[in-house]
């Protein structure tokens, strides 16, 4: 029972119930009536008030202990319904039965029904078995979540892959920045490697990436990761569902990376991490004097080293295949960023491969494009020569509608094309010279220049230009500047449809018509 249910009665004249432990009201007494102390001192002495002590030396009886009434509990009538429940699913989760009794009237707390469940069904702890394994025999693996990293303008997620040899505890760990099929079976490359052997078995929970379904004991494995396992030939074994504890040794690997080298540390970069990783493995993790073996781990991976199998001669690709298509603009996405291919791919379907540093993007297993992986966010990853192809191919495009547009000017444009390529001099460019001027003065006035130039047998742009500057002088007309907007050169290449001002002149002969009828006197 609750203190707030028990009062200490003293009963004296004048005497209110308070609250007063049976071992003062003895001591108070004993100081009044065996040492004659005043009331002052022995207030002093056990730290109360006088006026308590004055109660205490004027009252005859011990304390006497009354007990409040508790008030029945709101959960009483549903002990009945709580204790079948329980009988018939003893782990049934709290919630679920709160949820239950809600909609049966219960008006209390779910503390109440917390503190009750703990009482009739105490939370035992489970005892477990510690297995050892033998050198060689088995390693055990999982992934670790360590929050996030900031890569160039990106955040992206941050992982640990760690690996621990069961006999040894000697420990492997390697940063992600993802936990893909790829990521797991390359860091597993790299820890073999560092381990300088294969285990014949490694201990996995229920991860996707090893298992893809499992329906009590019928268990259907990744077909990519058994694949894997059978070139290094280690067995893949499953904990039990929710027994996370059967792969101790590298959950309590998890634990101590936490505590000994990520806790506090500042993470600047991945690649810097990585580097940190590598130098507190050999200098800390796997030098330290292990708890439960009470040896260093690396001097018993010496023992266990000879024991491993050997890795395979053939080297295993564990890169990254995707499918792609290339856009418009000669563009390949692969993992947040985009990635050139030359201007002749674009429109195409394409594989991506990809490793820890590299972009490989290909085309019926011909490779198109290389590029270094980057790990940002809506980056732009370029080819100077990509680029540099696609301006071409724009060129090429801008310098043949320039002289598709220069013949439509008419059988003089025509005769004087076929001038240019007769004397050998570069067409495209002295084209876009005469358009340029067609662009200024109109294309009546540069078509008359070219007609000059005809009679002369003078082809170039200079020519055509001289001619022209020489016929508007004639017509006491200069020259035009050209306008040209250095923020966007783009603009300086637009072209439009000369007008067709004729119209202006059918709109006057008109106006000249009315005029003519309003003179006319209605009949």
């Amino acid at each position: 029972m609750s203190a707030k249910h028990i009062h200490i009665a003293l009963q004296a004249p004048g005497w209110h119930n308070i609250a007063m432990q049976p071992e003062l009201w003895a001591e108070i007494k004993r100081l009044g009536q065996a040492e004659k102390l005043k009331i002052s001192e022995i207030a002093r002495r056990v730290r109360v008030d006088r006026k308590t002590v004055r109660r205490v030396l004027a009252s005859e009886h011990l304390p006497v202990v009354t007990r409040t009434p508790r008030q029945p509990s709101k959960l009483q009538p549903f002990k009945k319904y709580i204790a079948e429940r329980l009988k018939a699913y003893p782990h049934l989760c709290g919630s679920v039965i709160y949820d239950e009794l809600l909609r049966q009237g219960y008006a209390g707390k779910i503390r109440i029904l917390r503190e009750y469940l703990a009482e009739v069904r105490p939370n035992q702890k489970e005892v477990y078995l510690r297995i050892e394994t033998s050198p060689g025999e088995q390693m055990q693996v999982d992934w670790a979540n360590c929050g996030s990293i900031v890569v160039g303008q990106a955040t992206r997620k941050l992982s640990a892959f760690v690996a621990v040899l069961s006999y040894s505890r000697m420990m492997y760990l390697e940063f992600t920045l993802s936990q893909c099929q790829e990521d797991f079976i390359r860091c597993h490359i790299n820890a073999f490697r560092y381990f300088s052997g294969v285990c014949r078995k490694i201990l996995y929970d229920n991860l996707k990436l090893v298992v893809l379904s499992r329906v009590g004991s019928e268990v259907r494995l990744n077909p990519r990761f058994l694949e894997f396992s059978g070139i290094f030939g280690f067995e893949p074994v499953l904990c039990n569902v929710a027994r996370g504890n059967e792969k101790g040794k590298v959950e309590n690997g998890i634990h101590y990376i936490r505590d000994s080298f990520l806790h506090g540390r500042e993470i600047k970069s991945w690649a810097e991490l990585q580097r940190q990783a590598v130098q507190w493995l050999n200098e800390v993790a796997n030098v330290r004097l292990h708890r439960t073996t009470q040896e260093q781990p690396v001097k018993r991976w010496e023992r266990e080293r000879g024991l491993l199998q050997a890795l395979p001669c053939r080297e295993y690709d564990a890169s990254i295949l995707r499918a792609g298509r290339s856009t418009h603009q000669a563009l390949v996405s692969f993992d947040g960023n985009t990635y050139t291919v030359p201007p002749a791919y674009a429109y195409k379907t394409v594989a991506i491969r990809a490793n820890e540093h590299e972009v490989w993007i290909l085309l019926d297993s011909l490779e198109i494009a290389r590029h270094r992986r980057s790990y940002d966010r809506h980056a732009v990853i370029e080819d100077p020569k990509h680029v540099a192809g696609i301006v071409a191919l724009k060129r090429r495009a801008f310098m043949a509608r320039q002289e598709k547009h220069f013949l439509g000017f008419g059988p003089e444009a025509k005769e004087y094309y076929e001038g240019l390529l007769s004397n050998q001099v570069h067409p495209a460019r002295h084209i876009a010279k005469i358009m340029d001027l067609a662009a200024t003065y109109g294309e009546p006035e540069v078509l008359a220049a070219v007609r000059e130039a005809l009679k002369y047998k003078a082809f170039g742009a200079a020519y055509v230009q001289s001619i022209l500057f020489q016929l508007r002088t004639a017509r006491n007309q200069g020259e035009i500047l050209p306008l040209t907007i250095p923020q966007k050169p783009e603009w300086n290449e637009l072209r439009t449809k000369e007008p067709d001002l004729s119209i202006y002149d059918k709109l006057f002969e008109l106006d000249t018509n009315e005029e003519g009828t309003d003179d006319e006197q209605p009949k």
